[in-house]
């Protein structure tokens, strides 16, 4: 499965939308050198026709369903952390506690971690990561 940021693929769509008014302003205010009028309307049609295929594929996008929640995801690490942290021991008594303790904070850092990726939408390319 491969995901993508329908957000982003929106805004691109949307942008592609208006540089396709800009094109039937430019199309309506002269054409191109030897255009006829019917060459014009032709063109005009086809432009119009893209927008509209585009207005279908941004509400195909919006209709989509979110492949995770990450408020959920987000929740569910938190909770590993709390978990994660009563294994800590408050005064090691031995090298196991310590042993333990160690194992306690590296689960928490890997979590907290992976906190930061989802709330970064996933960009494994973050500084840091």
């Amino acid at each position: 499965m491969r995901l993508i940021d329908a957000d982003a693929e929106i805004k691109k769509i949307e942008e592609e939308i208006k540089r396709s008014y800009k094109a039937i302003d430019r199309w309506r205010s002269g054409g191109m050198p030897g255009s006829s009028p019917y060459d014009i309307d032709e063109k005009v049609r086809r432009i119009k026709r893209s927008i509209e295929d585009c207005r279908i594929e941004i509400k195909m996008l919006k209709s989509y369903t979110t492949a995770y929640n990450p408020e959920a995801i987000v929740k569910k690490l938190e909770d590993k952390i709390e978990y994660a942290g009563r294994f800590m021991v408050e005064k090691p008594a031995d090298k196991l506690d310590e042993i333990a303790n160690n194992t306690a904070e590296d689960y928490i850092q890997a979590y907290t971690e992976a906190i930061e990726l989802v709330k970064g939408g996933g960009n494994i390319e973050q500084p840091g990561i």
